[in-house]
């Protein structure tokens, strides 16, 4: 799913790809998953294992990708295989299979396979790009348009440098191929029919594979959906604007967590934090706090640990044992929050970037980037800045021609999948891919139904401990039974969350009037 700060894990789209090119084939129909045991501690039955896809599916015979793949079997009577992939682009999938093992009922019915997909984790072979690495001052008056042209070249020749490194097969990473991929692991397992969980950037695969093949879609659930109808531009503005719209729902349940948020950035920013050891400071800033709890908004679960966070940085000002053991723990906090972040070429190895690259066609120029920064700073003012100031140009520098995922938007294309019953899992005010993009998803889809949570989170099947949300979707895999159109869910606090101010005051949260204010809200910023 997508990740943390100013690297911009995930998603959409342009145009309609001409032709996708010849279907997987006779050739893919015979491969064969290379299985071999793998078990661990709580799945003794895992299985590890490669499958072989070409690089171009027009040269079925010329050089392959490894996927790295693996599989819990089915405990029970079994239905097929459900395929997860839980985001990015550039984050490993490997382990997807981990999150439908949470239902004892999905476990028990499907055979569950996550893959790393192509150029990715385990996968071969894969991107080792270098990140940028490049922050704004440690100030909140940064002059955002101006700071995104200073780090345009430098992102341009990361990626310049990123394409000559990953030559060989960079144009060959895109969504379209990976869907290729996918219906050729589903042949190869010898389903007749995909079952797929695409959780955010993963949602892009799950909508063009069934664009691309949709009488071969038994079930495919959509959760934390990206839009099917966008571009590099748009992609940019709306993805960057999501933490400030999930952080202003996390005021309204928990004012506390939301001022842990605001006074520990205000604290840093006026004096920054040495935590480091003797002769290797380490001093952390406003900026750097964001990226620290950027991870912690895009689950609700992680929710509670911001107010933690919170007083470690308070305590770790303190002179003496109690500041040290709280620097300590800051230091290993930071080590993983830059591990999983960066600019332009993330930590990912220059997945991220390019799989998003060769999925857009568009590249705003420099005015273009300059107004899509502007807007999502005056409605973004917390993390907008940061995220949008890499995202606008994220795509400078590569000189490979795209191949961009279909625009599911005109008469034809909407007619192709008008019949396909998909399931749409999203949320009100979503860290990472805002409710305008599943409401979006679902008039494209409208033989679909939708599952909104009122929440901040970001993908919810059987991450929020919600039956209103769990059972239908559950219930759709197992049966195909399809749910009313649109059902709302209340939101369900995670355990831990400080909502004493919102009990004190008694206040009562209406979902359909959180929904229809943000959507509002939406259109009146143009989104």
């Amino acid at each position: 799913m997508l990740k943390s700060r100013r690297s911009l894990s995930l998603l959409p789209l342009v145009v309609v790809a001409a032709a996708f090119g010849p279907a997987s084939g006779a050739s893919a129909q015979a491969a064969q998953i290379s299985w071999s045991a793998c078990p661990i501690e709580d799945y003794p039955t895992l299985q590890c294992g490669t499958f072989e896809v070409p690089y171009d599916y027009s040269r079925p015979t010329g050089k392959k990708f490894t996927l790295a793949v693996q599989k819990l079997p089915a405990s029970g009577a079994k239905i097929g295989t459900l395929f997860a992939n839980t985001g990015g682009p550039g984050a490993p999938g490997l382990e997807s299979w981990a999150a439908a093992a949470k239902s004892p009922s999905l476990q028990e019915s499907f055979d569950l396979v996550g893959f790393d997909p192509r150029g990715v984790g385990e996968t071969r072979p894969a991107f080792d790009c270098d990140p940028v690495g490049v922050g704004p001052h440690n100030t909140p008056n940064v002059d955002w348009p101006g700071f995104s042209a200073a780090l345009t070249p430098i992102i341009a020749r990361s990626n310049r440098a990123c394409q000559r490194k990953s030559a060989d097969f960079i144009a060959h990473v895109g969504t379209n191929n990976v869907v290729r991929d996918l219906d050729a692991m589903r042949a190869a397992v010898g389903d007749a029919k995909l079952n797929f969980w695409g959780m955010s950037y993963g949602s892009r695969i799950g909508y063009t594979y069934a664009y691309r093949y949709p009488q071969r879609v038994r079930a495919i659930i959509l959760d934390g959906p990206v839009t099917p109808d966008g571009s590099w531009g748009n992609f940019a503005r709306v993805r960057s604007g999501s933490n400030d719209e999930a952080l202003r729902f996390i005021r309204s349940v928990s004012p506390a967590t939301y001022a842990a948020v605001i006074s520990t950035r205000n604290s840093l920013f006026a004096s920054r934090l040495d935590i480091g050891t003797a002769g290797r400071p380490t001093r952390l800033g406003g900026y750097d706090w964001l990226g620290i709890i950027a991870g912690s908004m895009l689950q609700q679960t992680g929710w509670p640990t911001i107010a933690v966070l919170a007083d470690l940085v308070a305590a770790a000002r303190i002179v003496g044992p109690g500041g040290y053991d709280a620097r300590a723990v800051l230091r290993q906090v930071f080590a993983v929050s830059q591990a999983e972040d960066g600019d332009g070429i993330a930590a990912d190895g220059g997945a991220n970037s390019a799989i998003n690259c060769v999925d857009y066609a568009d590249r705003p120029g420099a005015r273009q980037r300059s107004r899509i920064v502007r807007n999502v700073v005056s409605r973004a003012p917390v993390f907008g800045g940061i995220l949008v100031s890499s995202a606008a140009p994220g795509c400078t520098g590569y000189t490979f021609r795209p191949d961009p995922v279909p625009r599911i938007a005109s008469r034809a294309s909407l007619a192709r999948v008008r019949n396909v019953k998909l399931a749409i899992s999203d949320s009100t005010a979503d860290a990472a891919t805002p409710l305008v993009w599943g409401r979006a998803m679902a008039r494209a889809f409208p033989s679909a139904f939708e599952v909104t949570q009122q929440t901040g989170n970001h993908v919810n099947f059987l991450l929020t401990e919600s039956r209103c949300v769990d059972d239908p979707l559950r219930e759709y895999l197992l049966t195909l039974k399809m749910a009313p159109r649109r059902t709302t869910c209340l939101f369900t606090a995670p355990e831990g969350l400080d909502m004493s101010a919102v009990a004190a005051s008694k206040r009562k949260l209406d979902p359909d009037a959180v929904v229809e204010t943000i959507l509002r809200n939406d259109r009146l910023n143009g989104r």
